[in-house]
């Protein structure tokens, strides 16, 4: 076998070319035929977005309350939304040392009676007094299997 007829230009070496090219024009037309059909489908469409809110937390070192003002943005249906302090959700049976003051009731629906909208507010504080400082305020929306934190606050430390 002579060297220069191993590494001179054969037919052989030539059909590597359209192979790639029929490989990428395969795999360009799968991808392109999964993305029309998540249009067609509709499959976009179920997906659900936490709601979008904008809260104050007003902490009153005075009192050692902290008032929660939904300032805008989408209403709150609270009945599927959790106000929690240090990852426990505050209600009358599961943190007692923890109250909300709102509208009524010992949790957050109850306080907000379903609905936390613009210009609602809701006060939390220790029962029989005394100061939340140092404690993480968040509030999660629940829906099926997902969990959005739609707001989170840190109470400063006294």
């Amino acid at each position: 076998m002579k060297l220069t007829k191993l590494f001179s230009d054969s037919d052989d070496s030539r059909a590597v070319s359209p192979v790639i090219g029929v490989i990428l024009m395969v795999a360009i037309t799968v991808i392109l035929a999964a993305v029309i059909g998540t249009f067609v489908l509709g499959l976009g469409d179920s997906v659900e977005s936490a709601p979008q809110a904008s809260f104050n937390f007003d902490y009153d070192d005075s009192n050692g309350n902290v008032t929660v003002t939904h300032r805008g943005g989408d209403i709150i249906n609270t009945n599927n939304t959790d106000l929690r302090i240090n990852g426990t959700e505050v209600s009358s049976t599961t943190s007692p040392g923890f109250n909300i003051e709102g509208e009524s009731g010992d949790d957050l629906a109850a306080a907000t009676n379903g609905t936390f909208q613009a210009g609602g507010t809701v006060t939390i504080g220790k029962t029989g007094g005394g100061s939340i400082a140092g404690t993480e305020i968040v509030i999660v929306t629940t829906g099926g299997d997902r969990q959005n934190i739609i707001a989170r606050f840190e109470v400063p430390q006294e």
